[in-house]
């Protein structure tokens, strides 16, 4: 399978709004790159993020922290493929608040306008970068991205206010510790992405 970057960035939206075969699919491709530390550290975080956003119910731990994510920080950068989804779904109107930083990229302000109380008014077609918190955003990752070397499962930084990734971190620490006693090592990105979707997928 040959994709070219917005074609990824794109399965893995989808992934991370809780379509698993597209999830399963950059899995596929991150796997043939396995002994790339960034590679391991992307599965590894995607795994983390989609536990988050998919299998972990989190919304009372949001509600708590009142989504502070979407209330400070710097702009959230809108891509092109989620410009495209956000003008399908959105009024002219609402489309105001992007502003264009070049052509393939507009921003949206923080605090967002499209936040309800501590609810995400576009929950269902909100950012990529948005579904990304904060395991597998960047800004947030960075110091753990250079410094991982591939072994072992990187040590994910969360924002003390952010109850909830505290709270799936602390999850998912304790399932790969019952993974490590059960196969005598840290579990693979699959292997714990398997283990996830078995106690926690409805569908």
């Amino acid at each position: 399978m040959s994709l070219n970057a917005d074609e990824i960035n794109l399965l893995v939206k989808k992934g991370l709004r809780g379509e698993l075969s597209s999830f399963e699919k950059v899995l596929d491709l991150l796997e043939k790159y396995d002994k790339v530390p960034e590679a391991r550290f992307g599965m590894y975080s995607l795994i983390f993020q989609i536990a988050m956003n998919v299998f972990i119910d989190v919304s009372k731990y949001c509600e708590e922290c009142g989504g502070k994510c979407c209330k400070s920080g710097y702009p959230v950068p809108v891509y092109r493929f989620d410009y495209k989804e956000l003008r399908i779904n959105l009024d002219g109107n609402s489309l105001k608040y992007l502003n264009k930083a070049d052509e393939n990229l507009y921003l949206l302000p923080r605090p967002c306008p499209f936040q309800k109380g501590w609810m995400c008014g576009i929950h269902k077609f909100k950012p990529y970068a948005c579904l990304s918190f904060p395991f597998a955003t960047e800004d947030e990752q960075r110091d753990v991205i250079t410094s991982y070397n591939g072994n072992g499962i990187p040590e994910f930084k969360v924002p003390e206010y952010c109850i909830a990734g505290r709270k799936v971190k602390e999850i998912l620490e304790d399932i790969i510790k019952e993974l490590y006693t059960r196969l005598k090592r840290d579990p693979t990105p699959r292997e714990l992405y398997n283990e996830l979707k078995l106690r926690y997928y409805k569908g």
